[in-house]
Protein backbone atom coordinates (compact mmCIF):
# COMPACT_ATOMS: atom_id res chain seq x y z
CA UNK A 1 0.00 0.00 0.00
CA UNK A 2 0.81 3.46 -0.54
CA UNK A 3 2.22 5.41 2.41
CA UNK A 4 1.16 8.59 2.39
CA UNK A 5 1.39 9.19 5.96
CA UNK A 6 3.37 12.42 6.86
CA UNK A 7 3.73 13.53 3.32
CA UNK A 8 6.37 16.42 2.87
CA UNK A 9 6.47 18.26 -0.76
CA UNK A 10 9.62 20.27 -0.31
CA UNK A 11 10.07 20.91 -4.01
CA UNK A 12 7.99 22.03 -6.60
CA UNK A 13 8.33 23.20 -10.35
CA UNK A 14 5.11 24.28 -12.49
CA UNK A 15 5.90 23.75 -16.25
CA UNK A 16 3.33 24.68 -19.11
CA UNK A 17 1.93 22.31 -21.38
CA UNK A 18 0.23 24.02 -24.46
CA UNK A 19 -2.21 22.55 -26.98
CA UNK A 20 -0.34 21.51 -30.35
CA UNK A 21 -1.20 23.15 -33.13
CA UNK A 22 -0.99 22.86 -36.59
CA UNK A 23 -0.28 19.33 -36.71
CA UNK A 24 2.80 19.74 -34.44
CA UNK A 25 4.32 18.90 -31.21
CA UNK A 26 3.93 21.40 -28.68
CA UNK A 27 7.02 22.75 -27.16
CA UNK A 28 6.77 23.41 -23.27
CA UNK A 29 6.96 26.61 -21.09
CA UNK A 30 9.29 25.32 -19.05
CA UNK A 31 10.12 26.88 -15.84
CA UNK A 32 13.89 28.06 -14.51
CA UNK A 33 12.84 28.55 -10.50
CA UNK A 34 10.36 26.46 -7.98
CA UNK A 35 7.45 27.41 -6.71
CA UNK A 36 7.12 28.09 -2.73
CA UNK A 37 4.04 26.96 -1.67
CA UNK A 38 3.30 27.09 2.42
CA UNK A 39 0.08 27.56 4.58
CA UNK A 40 -3.54 26.71 2.58
CA UNK A 41 -1.64 25.98 -0.78
CA UNK A 42 0.74 23.29 0.41
CA UNK A 43 -2.38 21.85 2.46
CA UNK A 44 -4.05 21.70 -0.71
CA UNK A 45 -1.44 20.05 -2.95
CA UNK A 46 -0.97 17.27 0.19
CA UNK A 47 -4.87 16.77 0.20
CA UNK A 48 -5.17 16.07 -3.45
CA UNK A 49 -2.30 13.43 -3.73
CA UNK A 50 -3.63 11.60 -0.57
CA UNK A 51 -7.47 11.66 -2.02
CA UNK A 52 -6.27 10.13 -5.35
CA UNK A 53 -3.64 7.78 -4.74
CA UNK A 54 -3.77 7.33 -0.41
CA UNK A 55 -5.80 4.71 1.31
CA UNK A 56 -9.39 4.05 0.15
CA UNK A 57 -8.61 5.91 -2.68
CA UNK A 58 -9.17 5.12 -6.83
CA UNK A 59 -5.66 5.31 -7.40
CA UNK A 60 -3.95 1.97 -8.74
CA UNK A 61 -0.67 0.64 -8.43
CA UNK A 62 1.02 0.21 -11.95
CA UNK A 63 3.97 -1.27 -13.21
CA UNK A 64 7.12 -0.01 -14.66
CA UNK A 65 7.61 -1.65 -18.47
CA UNK A 66 10.39 0.84 -19.77
CA UNK A 67 12.87 0.92 -17.19
CA UNK A 68 16.12 1.68 -19.20
CA UNK A 69 18.74 4.15 -20.06
CA UNK A 70 16.64 7.52 -20.73
CA UNK A 71 13.32 6.17 -19.54
CA UNK A 72 10.58 7.75 -16.85
CA UNK A 73 11.88 5.37 -14.37
CA UNK A 74 15.43 6.54 -14.53
CA UNK A 75 15.09 10.02 -14.71
CA UNK A 76 12.83 9.82 -11.75
CA UNK A 77 14.83 7.83 -9.77
CA UNK A 78 18.05 10.27 -10.62
CA UNK A 79 15.83 12.95 -9.72
CA UNK A 80 15.69 12.39 -6.02
CA UNK A 81 19.16 13.27 -5.43
CA UNK A 82 19.60 16.30 -6.99
CA UNK A 83 20.33 19.71 -5.54
CA UNK A 84 16.92 22.37 -5.44
CA UNK A 85 18.41 24.43 -8.79
CA UNK A 86 19.82 20.92 -10.54
CA UNK A 87 16.13 19.51 -9.78
CA UNK A 88 14.92 22.82 -11.30
CA UNK A 89 16.77 22.24 -14.06
CA UNK A 90 15.95 18.29 -14.39
CA UNK A 91 12.23 18.58 -14.40
CA UNK A 92 12.11 20.14 -17.92
CA UNK A 93 12.75 16.81 -19.18
CA UNK A 94 9.39 15.82 -17.78
CA UNK A 95 7.69 18.57 -19.93
CA UNK A 96 9.45 17.63 -23.12
CA UNK A 97 8.69 14.03 -22.43
CA UNK A 98 4.89 14.78 -21.98
CA UNK A 99 4.48 16.94 -24.96
CA UNK A 100 6.24 13.57 -27.52
CA UNK A 101 4.24 11.83 -25.67
CA UNK A 102 1.24 13.63 -26.70
CA UNK A 103 1.92 14.08 -29.98
CA UNK A 104 -0.16 16.13 -32.29
CA UNK A 105 -3.33 15.94 -30.85
CA UNK A 106 -5.02 18.39 -29.97
CA UNK A 107 -5.39 18.27 -25.85
CA UNK A 108 -6.42 21.01 -23.59
CA UNK A 109 -3.67 23.35 -22.45
CA UNK A 110 -2.67 22.04 -18.87
CA UNK A 111 0.28 22.41 -16.71
CA UNK A 112 2.58 19.96 -15.28
CA UNK A 113 3.35 20.02 -11.54
CA UNK A 114 6.89 18.41 -11.19
CA UNK A 115 7.70 17.47 -7.25
CA UNK A 116 9.94 15.50 -4.66
CA UNK A 117 9.54 15.06 -0.96
CA UNK A 118 9.70 12.54 1.42
CA UNK A 119 6.32 10.41 2.96
CA UNK A 120 5.11 7.68 5.10
CA UNK A 121 7.04 7.29 8.59
CA UNK A 122 10.31 5.95 7.40
CA UNK A 123 10.00 9.43 5.29
CA UNK A 124 11.24 7.89 2.01
CA UNK A 125 11.88 9.67 -0.88
CA UNK A 126 9.69 10.03 -3.53
CA UNK A 127 9.11 11.97 -7.05
CA UNK A 128 5.88 12.65 -8.73
CA UNK A 129 4.29 14.60 -11.56
CA UNK A 130 0.87 15.80 -12.10
CA UNK A 131 -1.04 16.65 -15.50
CA UNK A 132 -3.52 19.19 -15.15
CA UNK A 133 -5.98 21.14 -17.29
CA UNK A 134 -6.76 24.28 -17.12
CA UNK A 135 -10.28 25.50 -16.31
CA UNK A 136 -12.43 28.35 -15.88
CA UNK A 137 -13.87 29.38 -12.54
CA UNK A 138 -15.22 32.16 -10.84
CA UNK A 139 -13.94 33.84 -7.98
CA UNK A 140 -16.20 35.69 -5.20
CA UNK A 141 -14.54 38.95 -3.57
CA UNK A 142 -16.72 40.96 -0.66
CA UNK A 143 -15.03 44.42 0.12
CA UNK A 144 -17.03 46.87 2.14
CA UNK A 145 -20.37 44.61 2.19
CA UNK A 146 -20.23 44.72 -1.75
CA UNK A 147 -20.00 41.23 -3.50
CA UNK A 148 -18.01 40.81 -6.57
CA UNK A 149 -17.37 38.03 -8.77
CA UNK A 150 -14.66 37.86 -11.21
CA UNK A 151 -14.28 35.24 -14.09
CA UNK A 152 -10.94 33.43 -14.11
CA UNK A 153 -9.78 31.80 -17.03
CA UNK A 154 -6.66 29.86 -15.77
CA UNK A 155 -7.18 28.37 -13.00
CA UNK A 156 -6.39 24.21 -12.33
CA UNK A 157 -5.92 21.84 -9.63
CA UNK A 158 -9.39 23.10 -7.99
CA UNK A 159 -11.33 20.67 -4.94
CA UNK A 160 -14.11 20.59 -7.93
CA UNK A 161 -11.53 19.41 -11.30
CA UNK A 162 -11.48 15.56 -11.69
CA UNK A 163 -9.27 16.21 -14.95
CA UNK A 164 -5.88 15.70 -13.65
CA UNK A 165 -3.80 12.70 -13.76
CA UNK A 166 -0.83 11.85 -11.68
CA UNK A 167 2.09 9.30 -11.08
CA UNK A 168 4.06 8.83 -8.23
CA UNK A 169 7.17 6.79 -7.50
CA UNK A 170 8.37 6.05 -4.08
CA UNK A 171 11.62 4.71 -3.11
CA UNK A 172 11.13 1.56 -0.84
CA UNK A 173 13.92 0.77 0.69
CA UNK A 174 16.48 3.32 2.47
CA UNK A 175 19.46 2.91 -0.06
CA UNK A 176 18.51 1.54 -3.34
CA UNK A 177 20.78 -0.55 -5.59
CA UNK A 178 21.91 -0.40 -8.47
CA UNK A 179 22.70 -2.98 -11.58
CA UNK A 180 25.89 -3.89 -12.69
CA UNK A 181 25.46 -1.16 -15.66
CA UNK A 182 24.67 1.70 -13.00
CA UNK A 183 21.00 1.80 -13.73
CA UNK A 184 18.36 1.75 -10.94
CA UNK A 185 16.20 -1.18 -9.98
CA UNK A 186 12.81 -1.13 -10.56
CA UNK A 187 12.32 -3.51 -7.70
CA UNK A 188 13.35 -0.72 -5.45
CA UNK A 189 10.58 1.73 -6.33
CA UNK A 190 6.65 1.59 -6.13
CA UNK A 191 4.87 3.57 -8.58
CA UNK A 192 1.01 4.55 -8.31
CA UNK A 193 -0.94 6.03 -11.11
CA UNK A 194 -4.54 8.40 -10.68
CA UNK A 195 -6.40 8.93 -14.00
CA UNK A 196 -9.81 9.81 -14.54
CA UNK A 197 -10.10 7.88 -17.34
CA UNK A 198 -8.42 5.19 -16.31
CA UNK A 199 -10.61 4.78 -13.11
CA UNK A 200 -13.82 6.18 -14.58
CA UNK A 201 -16.20 4.41 -17.79
CA UNK A 202 -14.47 5.94 -20.30
CA UNK A 203 -12.42 3.65 -22.57
CA UNK A 204 -8.64 3.28 -21.01
CA UNK A 205 -7.17 3.65 -24.33
CA UNK A 206 -7.67 7.26 -24.11
CA UNK A 207 -5.69 7.60 -21.14
CA UNK A 208 -2.61 5.23 -22.40
CA UNK A 209 -0.47 8.23 -23.82
CA UNK A 210 -0.02 8.95 -20.15
CA UNK A 211 0.30 6.03 -18.31
CA UNK A 212 1.78 3.81 -21.19
CA UNK A 213 3.83 6.35 -23.69
CA UNK A 214 4.68 8.93 -20.94
CA UNK A 215 5.38 7.11 -17.57
CA UNK A 216 6.37 3.57 -19.70
CA UNK A 217 4.32 1.84 -17.49
CA UNK A 218 1.57 -0.78 -18.12
CA UNK A 219 -1.93 -0.98 -15.94
CA UNK A 220 -2.38 -4.53 -16.64
CA UNK A 221 0.80 -6.60 -15.60
CA UNK A 222 -1.46 -7.83 -12.35
CA UNK A 223 -4.97 -6.91 -12.99
CA UNK A 224 -5.79 -10.33 -13.82
CA UNK A 225 -4.71 -12.26 -10.67
CA UNK A 226 -6.29 -9.19 -8.29
CA UNK A 227 -9.26 -8.78 -10.31
CA UNK A 228 -9.54 -12.88 -9.58
CA UNK A 229 -8.10 -12.55 -6.04
CA UNK A 230 -11.39 -9.97 -4.99
CA UNK A 231 -13.49 -12.19 -6.21
CA UNK A 232 -12.47 -15.18 -4.77
CA UNK A 233 -11.39 -13.28 -1.11
CA UNK A 234 -15.04 -11.74 -1.41
CA UNK A 235 -16.99 -14.70 -1.78
CA UNK A 236 -15.23 -16.39 0.90
CA UNK A 237 -16.18 -13.81 2.98
CA UNK A 238 -19.70 -14.04 2.10
CA UNK A 239 -19.62 -17.86 2.74
CA UNK A 240 -18.31 -17.20 5.84
CA UNK A 241 -20.97 -15.38 7.39
CA UNK A 242 -24.03 -17.94 7.97
CA UNK A 243 -26.70 -15.58 5.50
CA UNK A 244 -30.04 -17.11 4.48
CA UNK A 245 -29.84 -18.63 1.54
CA UNK A 246 -32.01 -15.53 -0.37
CA UNK A 247 -29.13 -12.37 1.19
CA UNK A 248 -26.32 -14.82 0.26
CA UNK A 249 -27.46 -15.91 -3.36
CA UNK A 250 -28.12 -11.81 -3.67
CA UNK A 251 -24.74 -11.15 -2.29
CA UNK A 252 -23.16 -13.28 -4.37
CA UNK A 253 -25.15 -12.03 -7.58
CA UNK A 254 -24.22 -8.44 -6.28
CA UNK A 255 -20.41 -9.15 -6.80
CA UNK A 256 -21.01 -10.49 -9.85
CA UNK A 257 -22.37 -7.84 -11.57
CA UNK A 258 -20.05 -5.49 -9.99
CA UNK A 259 -17.14 -7.31 -11.72
CA UNK A 260 -19.19 -7.36 -15.17
CA UNK A 261 -20.14 -3.49 -15.03
CA UNK A 262 -18.61 -0.86 -17.17
CA UNK A 263 -16.88 0.89 -14.17
CA UNK A 264 -12.88 0.25 -14.87
CA UNK A 265 -11.77 -0.24 -11.43
CA UNK A 266 -13.28 -2.28 -8.19
CA UNK A 267 -12.20 -2.01 -4.55
CA UNK A 268 -12.99 -3.20 -1.30
CA UNK A 269 -14.63 0.02 0.15
CA UNK A 270 -17.13 0.21 -3.04
CA UNK A 271 -18.22 -2.85 -2.67
CA UNK A 272 -19.17 -2.42 1.04
CA UNK A 273 -20.21 1.06 0.84
CA UNK A 274 -22.67 -0.53 -1.87
CA UNK A 275 -23.77 -3.99 -0.80
CA UNK A 276 -23.13 -4.46 3.08
CA UNK A 277 -24.31 -2.91 6.24
CA UNK A 278 -21.84 -0.80 8.82
CA UNK A 279 -20.78 -3.90 10.81
CA UNK A 280 -20.54 -6.44 7.97
CA UNK A 281 -18.32 -3.39 6.32
CA UNK A 282 -15.68 -3.23 8.65
CA UNK A 283 -15.52 -7.07 9.06
CA UNK A 284 -14.98 -7.43 5.61
CA UNK A 285 -12.34 -4.98 5.14
CA UNK A 286 -10.31 -6.62 8.18
CA UNK A 287 -11.21 -9.96 6.63
CA UNK A 288 -9.46 -8.72 2.80
CA UNK A 289 -6.75 -6.61 4.72
CA UNK A 290 -5.83 -10.21 6.84
CA UNK A 291 -5.68 -11.80 3.09
CA UNK A 292 -3.21 -8.92 2.12
CA UNK A 293 -5.44 -7.78 -0.38
CA UNK A 294 -4.78 -4.07 -1.82
CA UNK A 295 -7.07 -1.04 0.29
CA UNK A 296 -6.58 0.87 -2.89
CA UNK A 297 -8.98 0.17 -6.37
CA UNK A 298 -7.54 -2.64 -8.22
CA UNK A 299 -8.11 -2.55 -12.52
CA UNK A 300 -10.93 -4.92 -13.44
CA UNK A 301 -9.37 -7.67 -15.46
CA UNK A 302 -11.76 -10.82 -15.94
CA UNK A 303 -10.01 -13.14 -18.38
CA UNK A 304 -9.48 -15.40 -15.00
CA UNK A 305 -13.05 -15.65 -13.93
CA UNK A 306 -15.07 -14.90 -17.45
CA UNK A 307 -17.10 -17.89 -16.96
CA UNK A 308 -17.79 -17.74 -12.99
CA UNK A 309 -19.42 -14.21 -13.79
CA UNK A 310 -22.17 -15.43 -15.84
CA UNK A 311 -25.95 -14.82 -14.62
CA UNK A 312 -27.24 -17.87 -12.38
CA UNK A 313 -29.26 -20.35 -14.42
CA UNK A 314 -32.64 -20.94 -13.96
CA UNK A 315 -34.51 -23.67 -15.15
CA UNK A 316 -38.31 -23.17 -15.06
CA UNK A 317 -41.11 -25.91 -14.96
CA UNK A 318 -44.92 -26.01 -16.40
CA UNK A 319 -46.09 -26.47 -12.13
CA UNK A 320 -44.31 -23.08 -11.30
CA UNK A 321 -40.88 -24.82 -9.47
CA UNK A 322 -37.86 -23.02 -10.19
CA UNK A 323 -34.64 -24.81 -10.11
CA UNK A 324 -31.64 -21.96 -9.97
CA UNK A 325 -27.97 -22.87 -10.21
CA UNK A 326 -24.52 -20.70 -10.64
CA UNK A 327 -23.86 -20.25 -13.98
CA UNK A 328 -20.18 -22.61 -13.58
CA UNK A 329 -22.46 -25.57 -11.95
CA UNK A 330 -25.18 -25.71 -14.06
CA UNK A 331 -22.96 -29.07 -15.33
CA UNK A 332 -23.95 -30.66 -12.16
CA UNK A 333 -27.91 -30.38 -13.02
CA UNK A 334 -29.27 -33.24 -15.63
CA UNK A 335 -32.68 -32.86 -16.86
CA UNK A 336 -34.51 -36.17 -18.19
CA UNK A 337 -37.09 -35.69 -20.69
CA UNK A 338 -40.64 -35.43 -19.78
CA UNK A 339 -43.02 -38.41 -19.20
CA UNK A 340 -46.28 -37.62 -18.65
CA UNK A 341 -46.15 -34.67 -17.41
CA UNK A 342 -43.58 -35.32 -15.30
CA UNK A 343 -39.23 -34.49 -15.56
CA UNK A 344 -36.82 -36.47 -13.74
CA UNK A 345 -33.91 -33.96 -12.89
CA UNK A 346 -30.79 -35.25 -11.48
CA UNK A 347 -27.88 -33.05 -9.36
CA UNK A 348 -25.19 -34.57 -8.31
CA UNK A 349 -24.56 -33.85 -4.61
CA UNK A 350 -26.99 -34.80 -1.58
CA UNK A 351 -29.71 -32.64 0.62
CA UNK A 352 -27.37 -30.28 2.64
CA UNK A 353 -30.37 -28.30 3.87
CA UNK A 354 -34.17 -27.44 3.78
CA UNK A 355 -35.29 -23.63 5.16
Amino acid sequence: MLDLQYLNIDRLVVHHIPKAMDKQVATPGVSTESVALEGDGLDMFNRRIAESLGHRSHGIKVDFTEHGPASFFQEAAASLDLTEQDFVTHSARFAYRLCQAQGVRPYTPSKLIVMGGKTGAAQRPFFAVVKADMQDALAENVQDGRTTVAYLNKVFLTDSQRLFKIGFVQQLPALPGRAEDGQFKKEDFAVHLFDHLVTGTESRNAAFYFYGTFLGTDVAASDKRLTQDFFNLTQEFLNSRGYLPVKKIELGEALRSELRSNTQTVSVKEFADKYLDRAESTEYAAFMAQRAFPTHSVTKNTEYITARLRRRQKLAFSSGVMITTPADKIALVTVGDAIDGKTTVTIEGTVERQE
